[in-house]
């Protein structure tokens, strides 16, 4: 059941991929153990530095054999909307309560091919991107022999990446944590929102290429489904933020766990484009000065240091705490045993359902 032509195309043995979350979550060890375990383990790469990701891809590889990829974004700038004023003062605020002076900014972080560059160079195996169109790197990853992976939220995007030469998709619902994976935001920053059971069929049905699905998946009952609906494997965040290998401070691990299916909201105001997360301080202080926003990724950069201290603090109030609906059902364990839950417990039901019962 479990073998699926993703499974080939990826060189991996169960269809389970690690998402690709940056800001520090997807550490090596986490990869690797994904990886390890006969899934796909996925380096977020968005704000590393070229050497960062090198070093991180090297030791990774080091720890197993299989294959691991790089995820990078490739978001078009968006453009500001209203004052900047009230966003600079909802940003001293948090500042003062942390006790962080104002930021003499910093250099510009490198760019999704530049990234993927230098993860190829290290020795990554396959080439995820997010937020945009995968042509500006597909061509770089046919080079080095890299299955080209796309993330889209519409089946318009997803017509559109695999006409730029994306070898498989990830169709990710409205109710996956993180950033919105549309390749275009509108004016007022808001993006169209289609739940996982409704957009993976349609985006099966539109593309000739292997279907991920991605969003509220959490377990074995998630890959079952998802490969009911077409799918041939799941794109999983949340449910690895609370493994042992993660990168996130305990307290975001707890605030994960204890969630309820309503704590999590869609919101433009940390990063200037639209992502799931737990309301929290940051995000109630930042939306109250909606719709002034300075676009992305100005408004990222601006919130940057509050969330880079929030999270060496473990300052749950105001560090980003993406998450998908379904994060309650996240506990805690080793990444391994999250992959041979998810397959166990998919076989169980798939016998069980075979049995008529």
């Amino acid at each position: 059941m479990h073998r699926t032509p993703l499974c080939d195309l990826l060189g991996i043995d169960v269809p389970i991929v690690l998402a690709g979350m940056a800001g520090g979550m997807t550490t090596p060890q986490l990869v690797a153990a994904v990886s390890e375990a006969g899934g796909l383990g996925t380096f977020g790469a968005a704000g590393m530095s070229v050497e960062g990701l090198q070093a991180a891809v090297k030791q990774a590889k080091s720890l197993t054999n299989k294959p691991i990829g790089v995820n990078v974004l490739l978001a078009d700038p968006t453009p500001p909307r209203g004052d900047a004023e009230p966003v600079e003062r909802a940003v001293e605020v948090l500042r003062d309560r942390l006790g962080v002076g104002r930021s003499e900014g910093s250099a510009a972080s490198p760019s999704g091919p530049e990234l993927v560059k230098a993860g190829l160079a290290a020795g990554a195996d396959v080439v995820a991107t997010g937020l945009g169109d995968p042509a500006p790197v597909v061509e770089m990853a046919r080079r080095h022999g890299a299955p080209m992976v796309a993330m889209v939220a519409t089946v318009a995007d997803a017509e559109q990446a695999i006409a730029s030469g994306a070898d498989a998709l990830v169709a990710q619902g409205g109710e996956a944590g993180g950033h919105r994976s549309n390749f275009t935001v509108q004016d007022d920053g808001t993006v169209p929102i289609v739940g996982t059971m409704a957009l993976v069929p349609q985006v099966v049905d539109a593309v000739d290429a292997p279907v991920i699905a991605a969003g509220g998946i959490m377990d074995g009952r998630g890959l079952v489904a998802a490969l009911a609906l077409g799918a041939q494997g799941v794109q999983v965040g949340t449910r690895f933020l609370t493994t042992s290998e993660s990168g996130i401070p305990d307290s975001y691990k707890r605030r994960v766990t204890e969630a309820r299916d309503t704590d999590t909201v869609i919101t433009t105001s940390v990063s200037g484009r639209p992502a799931r997360g737990i309301r929290n301080t940051l995000i109630e202080t930042m939306d109250a000065v909606e719709p002034s926003n300075l676009g992305y990724p100005r408004q990222q950069a601006a919130t940057g240091p509050v969330r880079s201290e929030g999270m060496k603090r473990g300052d749950d109030e105001l560090v980003a705490l993406w998450a998908g609906q379904a994060a309650g059902l996240a506990r805690s364990g080793s990444a391994a045993a999250v992959v041979a839950q998810i397959v166990a417990e998919a076989d169980r039901i798939v016998r069980r359902l075979g049995a008529g019962d």
